[in-house]
């Protein structure tokens, strides 16, 4: 009987297998069919219909928005933002709004302004982020104002990209005859003024930029830019093809020992360290070599800095070090040049020293618009910090690393952090927030907010040691017995 209701049972089961493997191929044959028949996509229909100009626009307009259907172009009674004299509904199904009252020329301009601004919230697949992602953390980091420059240079740079290219005759050609002189002058502007827009992109913060230029649809327009403007980036080297031989064992010695590498420069993610591995814009070249930039040799550091902005939001940096630099000093500057090129981009450090150069009341109210390093006292706060964060690094963790083993700090690391304050004060002067001597109502000191970000900075370059023994309970301490006596005898008097 036990026999039968097991064989029962493999038998029910097999029939049970059998006839779910038989519904999974069926199921898999189906979708396989489904997926074969080429899917319609429902029309958009569009709520009102598009201005008669975006027809008639359309051998312009399909070039400066390529990747789609241009964007319907409706007039309505908007009310346009600063210059523009357009609203932009941005997305994927973009809509360009135009106020009554304009003439054809204003016209004109508005919709191939507002299609070159709208091209950039167009899908692209090659994207690694989505551009709406970008945009927020622009607002987000750097305020609503750098976001909206962000938005209207984009534009720019398109036109100035697309009215200089060898597309831009043909298609203006094929106009209406009565379209073609207002975009023929758009064409002269954007090709008279290549160096007023450039630079109007470059007045934009650095770090906003850096977060828009290494993505589409930023990165494409600024390359082709940067050829027709002669300042095209240098092509990118790797970390080891950035080092001159000098250096090349201590630069893999870096790479290998990933908790070293991000402490020394706070790449906390596999990705970003290794797009920068990748692609360092950096090099580091030996005073008098043929590669090497004339630049001065800063005291201290046993290195000089050549830096480039070249508009993609990266510092291009070139490390020159001293001839006479050998051995344990020639790598303690590099390790602090390495340190140095990370802090020229720490924003964490340069956003909490920000409010020390910001515009006060009477009352000593700080402008937050304002709370931001000048891009001239950057290279400065590396500077300092770096020295700090290299004693620091060597004085902790210097038996932890291999490394490091042959280097020692330069001085008291207690006092790294007030030190770099310090060389700060002393290089912004005039400039930072120093409060009038002797005015008991600024009892914080000379910029506050730098010290803090510097010993922020440094705190991952410290070890804190902590004796977890002493702090259970069943440790007896001398305090604890002191205490307990005086419990005793305030007990013994309550009892008489």
């Amino acid at each position: 009987m036990k026999r039968e209701r097991i064989a029962a049972g493999v038998s029910l089961a097999l029939a049970w297998s059998m006839g779910w493997a038989c519904d999974g191929r069926q199921d898999a044959l189906q979708r396989q069919v489904r997926d074969s028949v080429p899917r319609k996509t429902a029309p958009v229909i569009e709520t009102a219909p598009s201005h008669p100009l975006r027809e008639q626009l359309d051998p312009v307009l399909s070039k400066v928005y390529a990747l789609n259907e241009v964007p319907r172009i409706v007039e309505e009674d908007v009310a346009p933002s600063g210059d523009r004299k357009y609203v932009l509904e941005p997305g994927v199904a973009a809509v360009v709004k135009i106020p009554p009252g304009l003439s054809q020329d204003e016209r004109v301009k508005a919709i191939v302004t507002g299609v070159a601004e709208a091209d950039a919230w167009a899908f692209r697949p090659n994207a690694r982020r989505p551009f709406a992602a970008l945009v927020q953390r622009v607002q987000t980091s750097y305020g609503v104002d750098q976001k909206e420059l962000i938005l209207t240079q984009y534009a720019q740079l398109r036109l100035l990209d697309f009215f200089n290219s060898e597309a831009a005759g043909p298609a203006i050609a094929a106009l209406p005859p009565d379209l073609q002189a207002p975009v023929e002058a758009m064409r002269g502007y954007y090709t008279a003024n290549k160096q007023k827009i450039w630079d109007e992109w470059m007045a934009v913060k650095l770090l906003a930029r850096r977060v828009v230029a290494g993505n589409e649809p930023f990165r494409g327009v600024l390359r082709n830019i940067k050829k027709e403007l002669g300042q095209e980036e240098p092509p990118p080297l790797t970390w080891e093809q950035s080092m001159a031989p000098q250096f090349a064992t201590w630069a893999s010695a870096l790479r290998n020992d990933e908790d070293l590498f991000i402490r020394l420069s706070n790449l906390r993610e596999l990705r970003e360290r290794e797009e920068y591995f990748g692609e360092t814009h950096a090099r580091w070249l030996i005073q008098g070599s043929a590669e090497a930039p004339k630049v001065a040799i800063e005291k201290g550091l046993g290195f000089g800095v050549e830096r480039k902005d070249l508009g993609g939001g990266f510092n291009e940096l070139t490390f020159v070090f001293a001839k006479k630099l050998q051995g344990p000093k020639l790598k303690a500057a590099f390790i602090q040049s390495v340190l140095y090129a990370h802090l020229l981009h720490d924003f964490q450090m340069l956003s909490t020293a920000g409010t020390d150069f910001a515009e006060r009341t009477e009352d000593n109210v700080v402008d937050q618009n304002t709370a931001i390093v000048p891009d001239k006292y950057v290279p400065l706060f590396a500077a300092c910090g770096s020295r700090a964060a290299f004693d620091s690094l060597v004085s902790y963790f210097g038996r932890d690393y291999a490394v490091l083993a042959d280097l020692r700090s330069s001085g008291d690391v207690k006092k790294a952090a007030k030190n770099a304050h310090q060389c700060v004060l002393e290089g912004s002067r005039g400039d930072i927030y120093e409060p009038p001597k002797g005015d008991d109502r600024f009892v914080e000191g000379p910029a506050p907010n730098t010290l803090l970000a510097f010993e922020q900075m440094l705190s991952r370059f410290e070890k804190i040691d902590v004796n977890l023994a002493a702090m259970a309970d069943s440790v007896r301490t001398e305090e604890d017995e002191a205490i307990d006596d005086i419990d005793a005898r305030i007990d013994a008097l309550n009892q008489n």
